[in-house]
């Protein structure tokens, strides 16, 4: 009997016995519809919430600054925007920002208090991910045109205005300059950014005396895959263009936070996983259930067919075909679940998942349908192949 002939045959046994297939058929196809879903799904996921976790623990950020006290001379080293550029072009490197920074006294009315000033671009907020609660952030035309405005802590607001209901747009001076409020930080994760003064970079280095030469560069990760590697090329590029003073370059990031958040990661994953291996292990054991079933309420009929010429092989490969057959189906409809949930996750997590691995996905899910079907099957097509002709034909 050729293989078109025994699937056709397990597809009809399928059909008449659906309602004892159909446990085992939602235990397969859930199962492979799950790990289609995470497998698809699980890179942009994570993806995702690794830039959700970072905008909490900054877990992607990289800092180049200057450890003066590992310099055995006198130190004057500073960064460049050729330095800044270069490492934008890095792969891996979604912002890339300088800034300057000083303390300097802060007034409004009569009222004087000490607080950081710092000097920044327009990518400095996504870079660090700097919430502002009131207003808006330091645009690219501020930068360019050297605009007198700032964005400014909410425990600045609070010392220097006490209860003013509407800060904004209001001047405060600083350093012999008047500054218009055009934001208010709220809600960030340094508090050292609550009490401090954001102006551009540009005004920065050409109005305050000391604030001119860039000392801290920050770099954001695209993801906490590629920060080990990053870090190694972000510190490269550095030494490469100043090699004079390498000696005091520190190049900063936060393994233990990562670490941290990759471990909750693993943990979720696993456990995602285990429960899918249950269900599709349960979805095998329910094959074997239903076969030993199958051959128990055909034993005349094997009988019959060994009477008639059938061997041993053709009765092992008929019961073999059938419960691959089985799991194939459940793996089927696995995969239709599976595609239509990614669709569907896609529009409501509105991010955008990995093509290849769908395919992976579908692929395996198959091969592994097909393996399932013939671990599951061999034991009750064995127990088949092994019946005795004339007391199979007697059985009662």
């Amino acid at each position: 009997m050729q293989t078109a002939d025994l699937a056709t045959i397990a597809l009809r046994q399928i059909y008449r016995n659906k309602r004892r297939y159909k446990s085992v058929l939602i235990g397969i196809s859930l199962g492979i519809a799950g790990i289609i879903i995470i497998l698809t799904m699980g890179g942009a996921v994570e993806s995702d919430l690794g830039n959700n976790l970072e905008l909490l623990g900054s877990a992607t950020i990289i800092k180049a600054y200057f450890d003066y006290s590992k310099s055995p001379k006198k130190h004057g080293g500073q960064y460049f925007h050729k330095d800044i550029e270069d490492l934008q072009k890095l792969p891996g490197v979604r912002h890339v920002s300088p800034a300057v920074f000083s303390g300097y006294e802060v007034s409004y009315n009569l009222k004087k208090m000490p607080a950081r000033l710092l000097g920044v671009d327009e990518k400095f907020f996504d870079t660090i991910h700097i919430p502002v609660a009131e207003g808006r952030r330091i645009t690219d035309d501020d930068v360019a045109w050297k605009n007198n405005v700032c964005v400014v802590g909410s425990t600045v607001i609070r010392l220097l205005m006490g209860d003013d209901p509407d800060p904004l747009n209001k001047q405060i001076f600083i350093g012999g300059h008047y500054f218009r409020i055009v934001g208010i930080i709220g809600g960030v994760e340094d508090a050292s950014f609550m009490e401090s003064i954001l102006i551009p970079l540009s005004v920065a280095r050409s109005r305050f005396p000391g604030m001119y030469e860039i000392k801290d560069i920050y770099v954001r990760a695209i993801n906490w895959d590629v920060i080990d590697d990053l870090q190694h090329k972000v510190h490269e590029i550095l030494v490469r263009n100043q090699p004079g003073y390498s000696e005091a370059m520190e190049i900063r990031v936060f393994s233990e936070r990562i670490r941290t958040i990759k471990h909750a990661v693993l943990i979720v994953k696993l456990f995602l996983y285990a429960a899918l291996i249950v269900i599709v292990i349960l979805g095998g054991l329910g094959i074997t259930n239903v076969m030993l079933a199958a051959v128990r309420e055909r034993t005349k009929e094997i009988g019959l067919r060994k009477a008639v010429g059938a061997t041993e092989d053709m009765i092992m490969n008929q019961f073999l075909v059938e419960a691959v057959t089985l799991s194939l189906v459940g793996a089927l409809l696995g995969i239709i679940v599976g595609t239509v949930s990614v669709q569907i996750l896609k529009i409501v997590l509105a991010t955008t998942p990995s093509y290849l691995m769908f395919m992976i996905s579908v692929v395996g899910g198959v091969i592994f349908g097909f393996i399932l079907g013939i671990s599951s099957g061999y034991l009750p097509a064995r127990k088949a192949s092994r019946l005795d002709a004339a007391e199979a034909m007697r059985f009662e």
